[in-house]
């Protein structure tokens, strides 16, 4: 790397760009694909690698890059820990809090640690290409959840989830409320491109019932916690106290939950849904009541899966480059019950291709040999798996 430009030191924050210059190596780029081509429509499903590979002499180590504490990344990171143990190779991790530049310096600092793999959540996407272009370049296996440059991208059919969430609603107003509902909706715009697609699925999920169902607040979370979806939730009280709905990703709802339960303001026939399956929505899906829908993601799985492929990686074997996130609709008891017990035994569930590819199925095959060619983009799954 011949230069880091003012403009790109300014998105990475002073502590963040003197990181990346403080990384031994980088002298260029060479390693950087000549074409940006990768379709996913062309991709194949995976096909297992049964060799014993050639060692790629990359640390034996995987990393997860956590932006907060949120129950759903503790659950990915159980899960790759578990694989690392599984295979025989260290696991790191750390969490920034939501702060970019901490985030950047996490990053930076597992390169100079030694990484072998390394999975992360965006959170400045601009600040993060930095580094991840860095760890392609070193040979890394850099495992991206719905961000690119990466190696490994995690995707999920965005606009799906959010239409298939205000759809729900939708449908819940039309049958139990006259078709008329005041919605707040906790949209994740700033966090990654692709989930401005979600959003957009919402809205128009919603507008399936009818004008009677109004959106009276879209608000950007910023930080991604229940402590934030309270107080959020309790500063739209004030000035929208007959909200009847409630979307957004679980962990955010699950505040709001709590500020309306608070507020005493809750009732049975209000409609609360999440995104992503945390474990306290998921017993709130249980209980029944407002909290009505999660649509989840196998968090645990998805981590182990990163886990094993990372230390596949390492070996020098070929990994997916792609797992599709499927988003699981839960609205029952019987479901949250099936959901979790595969989510509570990962190894298991990765050891049955057909039962793992329930919940994430792979695609694509990518090596140490062939990284040059990697994902440059955040990209939606093949319109076959959709």
């Amino acid at each position: 790397m011949s230069a880091l430009s003012r403009r790109d030191a300014l998105k990475l924050g002073v502590v963040g760009a003197a990181g990346l210059l403080s990384l031994p190596g980088c002298s260029s780029d060479s390693s950087s694909p000549a074409t940006n081509n990768l379709d996913p429509n062309a991709l194949r499903p995976f096909e297992a690698d049964t060799s014993e590979g050639k060692s790629t002499g990359l640390p034996a180590r995987v990393a997860w890059a956590s932006t907060a504490d949120s129950e759903f990344f503790l659950a990915l990171g159980a899960g790759m820990k578990a694989a690392a143990k599984a295979r025989g190779v260290d696991y790191a991790t750390a969490t920034s809090g939501n702060d970019p530049g901490k985030h950047v310096d996490q990053m930076n600092a597992f390169l100079q640690q030694g990484v072998g793999a390394l999975a992360m959540q965006p959170l400045n996407p601009d600040a993060d290409a930095l580094v991840l272009r860095r760890a392609i370049d070193r040979g890394v296996c850099a495992q991206g959840i719905i961000t690119a440059p990466s190696t490994m991208q995690v995707v999920a059919s965005q606009y799906k989830i959010g239409f298939d969430q205000g759809k729900a609603a939708a449908d819940y107003a039309t049958a139990n409320l006259g078709g008329n509902a005041q919605v707040i909706y906790f949209n994740l715009d700033t966090a990654a491109p692709q989930l401005k697609i979600r959003h957009r699925g919402v809205l128009d999920g919603l507008k399936t019932g009818g004008g009677g169902i109004k959106v009276v607040r879209d608000l950007t979370v910023a930080e991604i916690s229940t402590t934030s979806g309270f107080r959020t939730m309790m500063g739209a009280l004030q000035t929208n106290p007959d909200i009847k709905m409630v979307l957004g990703g679980d962990t955010i709802v699950v505040g709001a939950y709590k500020a309306l339960k608070e507020s005493g303001k809750l009732k049975d026939d209000m409609f609360l849904s999440g995104v992503d399956g945390d474990k306290e929505a998921l017993e709130l899906v249980k209980l029944g009541g407002a909290y009505k829908l999660s649509i989840a993601f196998a968090w645990s799985l998805m981590g182990y899966g990163l886990g094993q492929f990372g230390a596949d990686w390492i070996a020098g074997k070929q990994v997916p480059r792609m797992l599709f996130a499927k988003g699981v609709p839960l609205d029952s008891p019987a479901a949250v019950g099936s959901f979790t017990a595969a989510s509570a035994d990962p190894a298991s569930v990765f050891a049955d291709r057909k039962r793992y590819e329930d919940y994430l199925p792979l695609f694509g095959n990518v090596s140490h040999q062939t990284r040059t060619t990697y994902w440059t983009k955040p990209v939606d799954p093949p319109k076959s798996a959709s």
